[in-house]
C-alpha cells in the first residue's frame, strides 16, 4: 500500500470516528456537560472535512489563509477546554486548588524548555503553542487524579493527556527527523500522533455514557 493510500484511509476512517463519537455525545446528552469539549469535537472533523473538500477549488492564497486561520483556531480550542476543565477542578482540590494558578506557567516554562533543546534549525520548526497545550492536559491530568475526579470529567482530561503525551513524543521525533532528512521516521512519528487519537476517540465513545458522573 502506497503512503498516499495509506493517509486516505487513516483520513476516513478518522473522520468517521468522529462524527461518530459526536453523534453519541449528542444522542446520549453529554453536550452540554462539557461544552468547551463539544465545540472541540465539532471543530476537528469540520476543519478535516474543509480542508480535503476545498483543496484545489480555492485560489492557493484563499486556501493558504483558511488553512492557517483553522490551525491557530486548533491551538486555541484546546487552551479554552483545559481552563475550563480547571474551572470544574476547583472546587474538588481543596488548598491544593491554588496549585491550578501555577499549572499555565510550569506548561509554558515546561513548552519553552523542550522548545530550547529540539532542532529549531531544521525545516520544521516545533510549535510551542501546541507543547504549551499538551503539557497543560498533562498536567490537569494530575490535579485531576488528586481531585479523585471521576466520571466523564476524568475521561475527557484522560484521553486528552494520553494524547498530550504521544504529541510531544511526536513532535520532538519529526523535528529530529526533520533536522536529518529523514522521512520514513518522520512519517512514522505522524502516524503514531494520528493513531492514538484515533485510539483515544474509540476510547470515548466506549466511555463516555450519560450515568457518568462529573
Amino acid at each position: 500500500m502506497t503512503r498516499n493510500a495509506i493517509n486516505d484511509s487513516l483520513w476516513s476512517v478518522s473522520l468517521v470516528l468522529q462524527i461518530g463519537l459526536l453523534a453519541l455525545v449528542f444522542l446520549r446528552g453529554l453536550a452540554g456537560r462539557l461544552p468547551s469539549f463539544t465545540v472541540l469535537l465539532v471543530f476537528y472533523p469540520l476543519r478535516a472535512a474543509a480542508l480535503f473538500f476545498l483543496s484545489g477549488h480555492m485560489a492557493a492564497d484563499d486556501y493558504t489563509a483558511m488553512y492557517r486561520g483553522l490551525a491557530v483556531l486548533g491551538l486555541l480550542l484546546p487552551i479554552i477546554v483545559a481552563a475550563e476543565i480547571s474551572l470544574r477542578l476547583w472546587s474538588g482540590l481543596g488548598r491544593v486548588r491554588w496549585g491550578l494558578l501555577l499549572v499555565p506557567v510550569v506548561a509554558w516554562l515546561g513548552a519553552m524548555w523542550l522548545w530550547s533543546i529540539l532542532p529549531i534549525k531544521g525545516p520544521l520548526r516545533p510549535d510551542r503553542v501546541e507543547m504549551f497545550g499538551s503539557l497543560l492536559m498533562i498536567l490537569l491530568f494530575g490535579f485531576a487524579l488528586k481531585a479523585r475526579t471521576t466520571g466523564i470529567l476524568r475521561k475527557v482530561i484522560g484521553g486528552l493527556a494520553t494524547f498530550g503525551i504521544v504529541d510531544l513524543m511526536a513532535t520532538a521525533g519529526k523535528g529530529f527527523a526533520a533536522a536529518h532528512r529523514d522521512a520514513d521516521t518522520f512519517a512514522g512519528w505522524s502516524y503514531a500522533s494520528s493513531g492514538v487519537y484515533l485510539l483515544v476517540v474509540l476510547f470515548w465513545m466506549v466511555a463516555l455514557r450519560p450515568d457518568a458522573r462529573e
